[in-house]
């Protein structure tokens, strides 16, 4: 317990939380911004195992913002839980540290949670679909959950048991995407503090001081703190946890073709596709995906069959060429 003397010596958290903190199993899903600084403050804090999900690689636009990866990594492609594991293991070695390189979806969430039983899940994820997906899933399950957004210079952050609202209470209709990264920016230290308060929620809860019940919001460059009580907010007739009805679960999570943040959008092809001989120059390549340039298109292929293109114009343009792509393999191959 030596090396957690400071932060047991909190009597809020004490020897207790420490002892429960390192029992825990926290899954962080998304290893990007807020989940690569999440990730690294429960691996100092002592968490007993954390499990990190993500599915992208590392890229030069992530570094500004997103904890421990490096040049080297951006050249080697690496998968961001390979890169977050090798340096998670370097900080503290008595963390059992878990990846997994996959892309969350209706049909593996469920699985995937009652596999590894983690006691609190912690969302670092990018986009409000996916959110609503883990509100049912965690309710579903009885699991308690951390929801945690920043852009801009603002961040929010609402810890989520069965006795206050649910995702869903807070927000009936899922919000419209105009505000992301990509249009609006990020700043650095709002990733920190929105990941900091979401970290703080998880060790309240896991000591036993159980969750703050409170919606809090920041914004890092207007110097601006609020926190509201929302259990006025929550809806008996809710259909997550008034009805129980999960209708996120019980549809395809993604589209063939999907826009991200950004002028990227995704093409969802058959992982045979990985092993195709595709038009167009592979400029590198690993066993995890390769990054080619295909009809003046810049765009990596991962080994799922995932293909992010960058530099579209829109739904319509990268529907084409998706169609065009498609057109060039067996029909067996494209979803």
């Amino acid at each position: 317990m030596d090396r957690y003397d400071r932060q047991i010596r909190f009597q809020g958290f004490s020897e207790s939380g420490q002892e429960n903190l390192s029992r825990a199993t926290v899954m962080v899903m998304g290893a990007g911004a807020l989940g690569t600084h999440v990730s690294e403050l429960l691996t100092r804090m002592g968490a007993g195992k954390l499990i990190t999900i993500d599915m992208d690689i590392v890229e030069m636009t992530n570094l500004h913002r997103q904890t421990l990866y490096t040049e080297e990594d951006v050249r080697l492609m690496k998968p961001k839980v390979e890169a977050l594991k090798e340096e998670l293991g370097q900080i503290n070695s008595d963390v059992v540290i878990k990846t997994l390189n996959t892309e969350l979806a209706s049909n593996n969430i469920i699985g995937i949670l009652k596999e590894h039983q983690p006691d609190i899940v912690i969302d670092a994820m990018d986009h409000f679909e996916i959110r609503f997906l883990i509100n049912e899933a965690c309710h579903k399950l009885g699991i308690p959950w951390v929801y945690g957004a920043a852009v801009g210079s603002k961040g929010s952050v609402y810890a989520i048991d069965f006795d206050g609202p649910c995702l869903k209470c807070l927000m009936d209709t899922m919000p419209a995407s105009g505000e992301s990264c990509e249009i609006n920016g990020v700043l650095p230290p709002v990733i920190t503090q929105t990941a900091g308060i979401e970290v703080s929620e998880a060790i309240r809860f896991l000591s036993g001081a159980g969750f703050s019940k409170k919606l809090i919001t920041i914004d890092t460059f207007g110097m601006n703190y609020k926190t509201m009580n929302i259990d006025a907010l929550k809806n008996d007739d809710c259909t997550v946890c008034g009805q129980h009805n999960y209708e996120h679960l019980e549809k395809e999570t993604f589209r063939p073709v999907q826009s991200n943040c950004g002028r990227v959008f995704t093409l969802r092809f058959d992982d045979e596709i990985f092993e195709e001989e595709l038009q167009g120059k592979i400029i590198k390549e690993n066993r995890f995906v390769k990054f080619i340039n295909y009809d003046g298109y810049d765009m990596t292929l991962f080994n799922d069959g995932r293909m992010n293109v960058y530099g579209l114009e829109g739904q319509e343009e990268a529907e084409t060429l998706y169609l065009e792509i498609a057109g060039s393999l067996s029909a067996n191959f494209h979803k």
